[in-house]
């Protein structure tokens, strides 16, 4: 079930949600935290978007056609306006892009579209071109995430680009209010939203709440609608109570993994990760950790997209094979390093029963507890040389492979280095046809796995926890919730 409708839209009404925020810029430009992206989809809107089948579909262009294989002409729409009030036209789409292209801004999406785009031009008001390098079928898919925001280059001009992170312009339907850090942030109704009638609220309250059993008791309280990052014992639990309204995405759209820098000891040595990743009991994970609502994980790549594999097993729990392979990778008295843990309790407890299967092949994690909003950034930096992390679906198999893997991919923080994928994903990048780019990705995905600068561990369904007086929610499979279609019950 992707979608909730009571009833007829009702207008007004301040929506308050219970968030772990993690956030330090609202530039979509520079943004890489996950939770800034519910904010960055209230204040912004992208070239074109993605449905709950992960379709192309309009959004800022109304429409658009690949007159050649390099080449993407977008009919933009008319009417809309920044939250500045000035218009938003071909132009801006233009200078937008040039942003994201300047190599001295240093935008983290430069990766995703630089291979590719050489150039963006005005052919009049409403129209702008993009001429390409070379084919790049993820064109439209990567417009449709934080490349594809448009930001008012009025309001960064004046701003410069440090306020302007802390002071978002678009033409989204919420414009930004305020922001209290460690406290709540605000957006408001956008009067002049080009979608009349929408935004059905008055305004969200993003309320800043990391500690999850915190969140559940304003919940219960009644003092936010919704709560995020939510687990599968949370969510039965409350759904036990009643007087609330559940929302699953299935199949699930996220992974979770231990990830490692492969290019530096110890996990640079291949024998070790295939130790851990056979050391890891997945099946029992689900019964035990998430009541069987998740579902082990084989690989980058879910279930239920165009290009999943069906036939590949990835990692099985293999004791007396990880055992061999700690001996076969130098460590035949065991083998012991620090685990950095994000101080988020399923996360903790996901980690827990991993340290103890591991413990059975004699493989010892040492925790140390890091604080939830630094610990991508510490993986980042490489403070962290041995940790847990978690991502989701974009709309084209290009989007995640290629930022994770391909080893000039903007997100690749395992430095991860594969000749073969490197060719695998280039070359699937510059073909249109579906059906030849599938095998391509499959095998990319099987290497990767195999390669281990990840260990899969579960494939994650998220739970929406709300009031049964919120209605409108849906479910996009890149799990960012659009707050247009949200309305309240009086």
């Amino acid at each position: 079930m992707t979608v909730v409708f009571a009833g007829e839209p009702t207008r007004g009404g301040t929506l308050k949600v219970g968030w772990v925020a993690q956030s330090k810029t609202f530039d979509p430009h520079k943004s890489v935290q996950w939770p800034e992206r519910y904010i960055l989809y209230c204040v912004f809107e992208t070239i074109v978007d993605v449905d709950e089948a992960f379709n192309i579909v309009p959004k800022l262009a109304v429409s658009w056609e690949n007159p050649d294989k390099t080449t993407f002409k977008f009919n933009l729409r008319r009417g809309v306006k920044f939250h500045d009030g000035t218009e938003f036209d071909a132009e801006a789409v233009k200078w937008n892009m040039e942003r994201i292209l300047n190599r001295e801004f240093a935008s983290p999406q430069r990766g995703l579209i630089e291979p590719y785009v050489k150039s963006v031009e005005v052919a009049d008001k409403y129209t702008v071109i993009f001429r390409l390098k070379q084919p790049f079928a993820p064109l439209l898919s990567a417009l449709a995430e934080r490349p594809g925001f448009i930001v008012s280059p009025t309001a960064v001009k004046k701003l410069g680009d440090q306020k302007f992170a802390l002071n978002p312009v678009g033409t989204g339907p919420f414009k930004f209010e305020s922001w209290m850090p460690q406290a709540q942030l605000t957006v408001k109704r956008f009067e002049d939203y080009w979608d009349k009638g929408k935004p059905y609220l008055d305004a969200i309250e993003f309320q800043e709440i990391p500690d999850p059993m915190v969140r559940q008791t304003a919940f219960r309280a009644g003092n936010v609608d919704i709560i995020t990052d939510i687990t599968a014992k949370e969510a039965v639990e409350l759904q036990k109570e009643g007087k609330v309204k559940l929302v699953k995405k299935w199949p699930p759209a996220r992974w979770y993994a231990l990830q490692w820098q492969v290019d530096k000891p110890p996990f640079n040595n291949r024998a070790l990760r295939e130790a851990i990743a056979y050391g890891i009991d997945r099946e029992e994970i689900n019964k035990q950790l998430f009541y069987g609502e998740v579902m082990p994980a084989v690989g980058p790549v879910p279930p239920g997209l165009w290009w999943s594999d069906k036939e590949f097993k990835g990692y099985t729990y293999n004791p007396e094979l990880a055992k061999k392979k700690l001996v076969e990778a130098g460590y035949p008295n065991g083998f012991s390093y620090r685990f950095s843990v994000p101080n988020l309790q399923f996360l903790v407890q996901l980690s827990e029963m991993i340290q103890a299967q591991l413990a059975k092949v004699n493989i010892k994690m040492e925790f140390e507890m890091v604080n939830q909003s630094e610990a991508y950034a510490k993986i980042v930096s490489g403070e962290t040389n041995w940790g847990i992390t978690n991502w989701t679906q974009r709309g084209d198999p290009h989007g995640m492979l290629f930022i994770l893997y391909h080893s000039k991919g903007h997100a690749n923080s395992t430095k991860y280095n594969n000749p073969k994928v490197d060719k695998l994903l280039d070359d699937a990048a510059v073909i249109y046809e579906q059906s030849k780019r599938i095998p391509m990705y499959q095998e990319a995905a099987r290497t990767i796995t195999m390669d281990a600068p990840y260990v899969f561990i579960v494939y994650f369904p998220e739970w929406a926890v709300m009031s049964p007086k919120v209605d409108g929610y849906k479910w996009i499979p890149d799990l960012v919730p659009r707050f247009s279609t949200l309305w309240k019950q009086p």
